[in-house]
């Protein structure tokens, strides 16, 4: 009971420094922060987490874990390799969570990600996880040499969409962003290719 009721108090204040992260970012999570967003009180985190840092850690994690969840759904729902790359390109653009202060957010994490090397660990690790399943749709349809190249190009316009959206200035919907990453991907792949992943399961 008393390990169960720990990883409810763990789970809360992961939440609560998810929430925290939304608004403020990455450089503005204070322990106060965290622990009003969980609803509990500051001096309370020290006996759950070693640190700030862990929790840090742990809510990465669980931001990543709301998109890539997302991801997941739409491609186990996808008949063939085609729709599966659209499942992975629409997952990255939660309408919900695709405004301005979630980027600047996350915007945070990659500028955090350059200077702490557990950031950085965790970056590298989306990023694989990323190409992992952006190579599996097209792997069939492309020689080995060109899926790198193809992957790096649908990562940067993801990850760029994102960074878009951060600026005051740019009002790109979700939908806009999907629709410009799938029509620079058609382009890219051509017409034969994405008639062929159509057709493979």
């Amino acid at each position: 009971m008393k390990r169960s009721i720990e990883d409810i108090r763990r789970q809360e204040l992961i939440e609560g420094a998810y929430r925290a992260f939304l608004q403020f970012g990455i450089d503005g999570l204070t322990t106060a922060r965290i622990c009003k967003e969980a609803g509990m009180s500051p001096g309370i985190l020290s006996y759950y987490f070693k640190n700030k840092d862990e929790v840090l850690f742990w809510m990465v994690r669980h931001a990543n874990r709301v998109i890539m969840d997302e991801v997941v759904t739409r491609m186990k729902r996808a008949p063939n390799r085609w729709d599966r790359l659209l499942a992975i390109i629409e997952g990255n653009f939660p309408e919900t969570l695709f405004e301005q202060n979630i980027a600047n957010a996350w915007l945070s994490f990659y500028v955090a990600s350059a200077r702490d090397p557990q950031l950085e660990r965790l970056q590298r690790l989306f990023h694989r996880r990323l190409a992992s399943n952006i190579s599996s749709c097209v792997d069939q349809v492309m020689d080995d040499e060109s899926v790198p190249r193809f992957v790096a190009m649908v990562a940067i316009l993801i990850d760029g969409s994102w960074l878009h959206r951060a600026a005051a200035s740019t009002k790109i919907s979700n939908a806009e962003a999907i629709d410009l990453i799938k029509t620079q991907v058609e382009y890219a792949l051509g017409s034969a290719k994405v008639g062929e992943m159509k057709r493979i399961k």
